[in-house]
């Protein structure tokens, strides 16, 4: 059993479905006779050429038979399981500069070398993408060529192959159709395409919109699918198992097969996961019931406030830097502020910015262990969503002032001097770092003294150093990240009181199975984080309820040394241990292959 959601990258998550679509896209499309009864959509499609001449894809030596993947599969690494993050896909290619590479190439030349890449460059020398009237992705295709090669008109077969596989299965969503008008952006595509248009029922009207870009209305639900469990197919209308109701899939020979596999020994404890769906949606903002829905669209939500500024930019997968992270046009940086004046960059408009501190820190010896009182305290409204960005250090916040005091009583470490907190395996909140300043106005760093109030100093650090005092980690992925074999044995040898955060109580009992096999140690049982996200993130392949940091859990070590006090029988591990490695890439089609 396994599943990527909260683990890999939206953004590569889209092109998951994106790229599944194109090569699996509901089978042979109909013919045009079909296609002509389809029932009519009222408002025109629009059908895009778009040209590439900035942005290249290189692979290694021998990358092309890479590229495909498994049993030739041309979606390649970019859908693998084994990549999580944009850094995850240098591993198999690297995205170049069309310019600066012939430049160099040129350069080259003339010093009398070889020039060029090592590997092979591939181009996307032409976009073919058909959205709705709104903006909304109907299907594309693509050209892929060598960046010597000169321009070529837009195949007209091809772009007509895109218009029938986008009537007879749309990527947006919803039931077969077809458009009463069609624009065209390239005036001779626009002519070679009348013919054949006609015979579909389709009148093409004057051409316009020659550029594309994701209009404000445009949110992730008109550009998500579903997809089957197990085979990895799109899933149109998704069959959920009966019991557990967590997992989806495309068809009941595919729910009938994994039933009989790994799924029965997971089924009943899915179920007890999807039974949190209500306690995780327990928050007290006046936007919880929007946010916590199964159909939350993130995108509409940001937009619709404004957010594309700081940190929220780190939120969103419509509004980025210029080349998406990929180390073109201006990276994007991470959100660090000086100490004075930490959220500059979170003030977008109104009352989601970030008011000054209150002049007074909390209370000594009272800690705030909801969202209402960090809101009261701060001054914030219950309408502000600064919450979504804020779940990082308040969560630190919570396992300090909480936790640790709770499992390790012995450590004082609310009296220490200095504390110093180390990050491992740092994602997402290393670009919103300087949030993190936070912490040091809920609890200031001054020195604790005779009558004088309580403080800690946090210093964080994402490489090995020096003991740290506290060890955390936010969305782990234990079985999915090979690092964490040896990260686990040294955490192991430090006895250091290590605490985590997940998004899932699934992700939870699949670390607890990879602690175990790594160290023979365990884990705490999963804690309700009181400051998790409140945005829910949507499964693709599942109807399980993910929140970033919903649940906290403690590193038990072998030996029960280091102060756990909670016995390793707590955290005994599931009935059907899941596969640590990630699986081998999936095939669209069905009966599904045994994982391992």
């Amino acid at each position: 059993m396994e599943f990527l959601t909260g683990y890999r990258a939206e953004l590569l998550e889209l092109v998951s479905l994106v790229l599944g679509w194109r090569w699996g896209a509901g089978g042979t499309p109909p013919k045009p006779g079909a296609l002509r009864r389809l029932p009519p959509e009222p408002g025109p499609w629009v059908l895009h050429a778009l040209p590439n001449a900035r942005l290249g894809v290189a692979l290694p030596a021998g990358g092309a038979r890479r590229w495909e993947g498994p049993s030739g599969d041309p979606r390649g690494p970019l859908c693998g399981d084994t990549a999580l993050t944009l850094p995850d896909l240098r591993r198999t290619l690297t995205f170049i500069s069309l310019e600066e590479e012939e430049e160099e190439e040129e350069e080259e030349e003339e010093e009398g070398g070889g020039g060029g890449h090592p590997g092979q460059v591939l181009v996307v020398t032409r976009v073919l993408l058909l959205t709705d009237a709104r903006g909304a992705p109907l299907g594309f295709d693509f050209e892929l060529g060598s960046p010597r090669a000169p321009p070529a008109p837009p195949p007209a077969r091809r772009a007509l192959a895109l218009l029938c596989r986008a009537m007879g299965c749309p990527m947006a969503g919803g039931p077969p159709r077809r458009p009463r008008q069609l624009a065209v952006g390239d005036a001779g595509l626009h002519t070679a395409l009348q013919p054949a248009a006609a015979r579909l029922g389709v009148t093409l009207v004057g051409t316009h919109l020659r550029g594309w870009g994701p209009p404000p209305t445009l949110g992730t639900p008109a550009l998500r699918s579903r997809l089957c469990h197990a085979c990895g197919g799109l899933a149109r209308t998704p069959l959920p198992c009966p019991q557990c109701r967590a997992v989806l899939y495309c068809s009941e020979g595919c729910r009938a097969a994994e039933a009989l596999g790994v799924h029965r020994g997971w089924c009943r404890q899915l179920e007890g996961f999807m039974g949190r769906t209500a306690a995780l949606a327990q928050l007290p903002f006046t936007f919880t019931a929007e946010v916590t829905s199964e159909t939350f669209d993130k995108e509409r939500f940001l937009g619709a406030r404004g957010l594309t500024r700081g940190g929220w930019a780190h939120l969103s997968m419509l509004v980025r830097a210029p080349d998406y992270g990929v180390g073109l046009g201006g990276d994007c940086h991470p959100l660090g502020t000086p100490h004075d004046l930490p959220f500059e960059g979170l003030q977008p408009a109104g009352e989601v910015s970030l008011p000054p501190a209150p002049s007074e820190p909390p209370p000594p010896n009272r800690f705030f262990s909801s969202w209402q009182q960090y809101y009261a305290w701060r001054g914030l409204p219950l309408s502000s969503p600064l919450a979504a960005l804020l779940s990082y250090p308040l969560s630190l916040y919570y396992i300090v002032t909480s936790l640790v005091p709770q499992h390790f009583p012995e450590l004082n470490i609310l009296r220490k001097r200095s504390l110093r907190v180390q990050v491992e395996e740092s994602g997402q909140e290393l670009q919103l770092v300087g949030l993190f300043w936070e912490v040091q106005e809920l609890l200031p760093g001054t020195p604790p003294k005779a009558g004088g109030p309580r403080g800690v100093q946090v210093v964080f650090s994402t490489r090995p150093g020096p003991r740290p005092d506290l060890v955390i980690g936010f969305n782990p992925g234990f079985a999915l990240k090979e690092s964490w074999l040896s990260a686990l044995p040294r955490l192991q040898a430090q006895r250091v009181p290590a605490y985590f955060a997940e998004g899932g109580e699934y992700g939870c009992a699949v670390a607890r199975a990879a602690v175990g096999a790594a160290t023979g140690g365990g884990t705490g049982p999963p804690l309700l984080n009181p400051f998790r996200c409140p945005f829910r993130q949507p499964g693709l392949d599942n109807a399980l309820p993910w929140y970033a940091n919903a649940f906290i859990f403690q590193l038990l070590y072998k030996g029960g040394a280091g102060g756990a006090r909670v016995p390793l029988a707590a955290a005994a591990p599931p009935r059907s241990p899941p596969a640590s490695p990630p699986r081998e890439r999936r095939r669209n089609k069905c009966p599904p292959r045994r994982r391992r």
